[in-house]
């Protein structure tokens, strides 16, 4: 029996901050049960290269051929054209140095974050499935794991019934557990 490659997550998140505030890159690392490798961190960013090569660095030593690590990060729409300069730059930085690393794929950029109801359900499921994401300061939380699990609109369940397996330790849902997690689920709305 072939066994199937289990990966580490990475989210990176771009956040602009006004025009008087350095920008912050947020991030975590997670391995292939969903667990912390890198807790989620913030930092002011003043020089984005280092900043960006230290941390895929950091990434890349913890991640291995039996587990090989996915990227997916949050950045501005480049073609929208209103965006700072230092928001251009971290777009194309990562690009770059994903690319260069054989990490970038074709899904690797977030389009777009959840947005009220879905993220409210989200962050629900994440704080019930003991993810602190209500703590003050750690509200980005909830950001990460949904770029981490490339939660959009159309896949939040799916995202959220990733977490809830790994949580639980099942590989395959059997009856009962769709049972338990479309109960798990109904309380989330």
């Amino acid at each position: 029996m072939m066994d199937k490659k289990r990966y580490y997550r990475a989210a990176i998140r771009w956040l602009p901050q006004g025009r008087e505030n350095p920008p912050l890159i947020q991030y975590l690392l997670l391995d292939a049960d969903l667990d912390y490798l890198i807790f989620p961190k913030q930092i002011k960013v003043s020089n984005i290269q280092p900043t960006l090569v230290a941390i895929l660095d950091e990434m890349q030593t913890l991640a291995s051929a039996k587990h090989p690590l996915k990227v997916h990060f949050k950045s501005i729409n480049v073609h929208y054209g209103g965006h700072r300069r230092d928001s251009a730059r971290f777009h194309s930085l990562i690009r770059r140095l994903l690319k260069r690393r054989g990490l970038l794929t074709p899904d690797s950029r977030m389009a777009y974050l959840l947005k009220k109801d879905e993220l409210k359900r989200f962050k629900q499921a994440l704080y019930w499935l003991d993810i602190d994401t209500r703590t003050r300061g750690c509200a980005f939380i909830a950001h990460l794991w949904a770029i981490a699990l490339k939660a959009t609109r159309s896949r939040v369940e799916l995202a959220i019934r990733q977490i809830w397996k790994a949580r639980y330790g099942i590989q395959r849902m059997s009856k009962h557990d769709k049972e338990r997690f479309a109960e798990f689920y109904a309380h989330l709305r």
